[in-house]
């Protein structure tokens, strides 16, 4: 396809122009990301879902020892 020229300039539209957008936008992201939360924050929030994983498997063991009706 031609385009007509009505005195105003053509817009040229590249492919590879949103890939390179969305890539620095994620790029960008990553680092806002990586500034906001500093490594006590990260530690303690991974403190809670330990502490959290471990009651919900000690309360998923009870409940197959009494599904299994094994005495512990």
């Amino acid at each position: 396809m031609q385009s007509q020229d009505t005195g105003k300039s053509a817009k040229i539209v590249s492919l590879f122009d949103s890939r390179e957008k969305q890539k620095a936008e994620a790029e960008q992201n990553a680092a806002d990301l990586v500034g906001e939360e500093s490594f006590t924050d990260v530690v303690a929030k991974n403190m809670k879902n330990k502490e959290r994983l471990e009651k919900e498997r000690a309360n998923a063991n009870k409940s197959v020892l009494r599904s299994y009706r094994i005495k512990h």
